[in-house]
């Protein structure tokens, strides 16, 4: 019963976390999706359907670098501090693994681009990407949850990530400039890891090791249902942009684009109170399991409430929504955001078993969940989006993230010690 007189700071410190996270977030989502007007207007539609599927390809292929250490990183680390020694060493382990990870993540985007003929005939557009690709895929977030340092990636996220704003609002003037556009998105994004390390090594007193094959093989290993879980999250948020793209043009993407850009922000805020909120259930632990259950109890509760109002809003306000971010094609896009709309809602009802399975290492599970709704989503979408375009690729993403929150619920409502539904813990 001692954790009751820690409720005051595991809240106040759960805040601290979520306000940091949101934080990180707003700039690396949010100021972008402010941009969406200034790409249209300068760009066109059908060029910024172009920059939607890099986007997307990017955000798709940067998974096999992030791997599994977003969510498994920031807990190994917690485990293994105060010994820096020990720290370093795995976070040497993760970086060695991710530059291992480059080459086929590399040629994956050299393979993959070649889908797209406007992508891959532009040679200078198609070689910023690498570039670009290669900043996304040396993120260092995960590494400051771990050390509780949120607030200090936060300082350096935003100075970096604001001052490339500015750089491509004064500095980019006329249509043709798109091609340059990841230039200046991946130097920029490369000082911030640059910089992060530099604390790191400075602050921290980082210090690298090489690693070697074995140790390399047995971090994949260690990581690898965790990755297709992710890449599966993955492919479920970019499959529309992606297989649109290769059906149909750059303009249709873009008017899809602007819809999913604002469910993605949906889908966004729900990984903001994951980093949130995910670190401090970790200090409960699974041996206080009342206390863990009726948090999660509660969060399923919390996230119901918030998400129901947020798709009320969504279908109330549509249009309105969708012409703060492009004056093309406002009709079209509204009424995919329409149909886009539960898309938030039901991915939120699955983070307390997601979490839950997490705690309890029921790897398998929600392993499983998550892989047969990426077989699902892929079969789907290529059926459907041919015989009902975009109407059909939308039917796809809902039935899938339907799928696998009700098959994540059903997992926890069968176990007795991991329902977190019932009052009687």
């Amino acid at each position: 019963m001692w954790l009751q007189y820690l409720e005051p700071l595991f809240y106040y410190a759960l805040i601290k976390n979520i306000f940091y996270s949101f934080g990180i977030n707003f700039i690396n989502f949010l100021f972008p999706l402010i941009l969406i007007p200034f790409y249209i207007s300068v760009f066109g539609i059908t060029n910024y359907g172009l920059i939607a599927i890099s986007l997307s390809l990017i955000n798709y292929i940067s998974v096999i670098n992030d791997y599994s250490w977003n969510a498994l990183g920031p807990i190994k680390i917690g485990k293994l501090n105060p010994d820096f020694k020990a720290v370093s060493r795995y976070i040497s382990t993760v970086i060695n693994t991710k530059l291992f990870l480059t080459i086929p993540s590399f040629l994956l985007l050299f393979l993959l681009a070649q889908l797209y003929d406007r992508l891959s005939d532009n040679s200078l557009f198609f070689a910023s990407l690498f570039l670009m690709l290669f900043s996304r895929t040396q993120n260092t977030h995960w590494v400051f949850i771990g050390l509780d340092k949120v607030k200090i990636y936060f300082v350096i996220n935003s100075i970096f990530k604001i001052s490339c704003i500015f750089t491509i609002l004064f500095g980019i003037k006329d249509k043709s400039s798109f091609q340059i556009l990841f230039f200046v998105l991946g130097f920029f994004d490369s000082l911030i890891f640059v910089t992060s390390f530099i604390y790191l090594f400075a602050v921290e007193k980082f210090v690298y090791s090489l690693t070697s094959f074995k140790d390399i093989f047995e971090e994949l290993r260690n990581g690898f249902k965790m990755f297709l879980t992710n890449l599966t999250v993955c492919s479920i948020l970019n499959s529309g942009t992606l297989i649109l793209g290769v059906f149909f043009d750059s303009k249709t993407v873009g008017i899809y684009n602007v819809a999913e850009k604002i469910i993605m922000l949906g889908k966004h805020c729900i990984g903001v109170l994951f980093q949130g909120v995910f670190p401090k259930i970790c200090n409960i632990g699974t041996v206080y399991t009342v206390e863990l259950n009726k948090i999660l109890r509660q969060i399923f509760k919390y996230y119901f409430l918030v998400f129901s109002l947020g798709t009320f809003i969504l279908i109330l306000f549509s249009e309105q929504i969708v012409s703060l971010l492009s004056n093309e094609y406002v009709s079209e896009s509204s009424r995919y955001l329409i149909l886009l709309s539960p898309i938030p809602l039901i991915a939120s009802l699955n983070q307390s078993a997601y979490m839950s399975l997490l705690m309890h290492e029921k790897k398998n599970i929600y392993f499983t969940g998550y892989f047969i709704g990426l077989i699902i989503n892929i079969i789907l979408s290529f059926l459907v989006s041919i015989l009902f375009k975009v109407e059909g690729m939308i039917a796809a993403l809902v039935i899938t993230e339907l799928f696998i929150t009700l098959f994540l619920n059903y997992n926890v409502l069968s176990d007795k010690k991991l329902n977190f539904f019932s009052k009687n813990d």
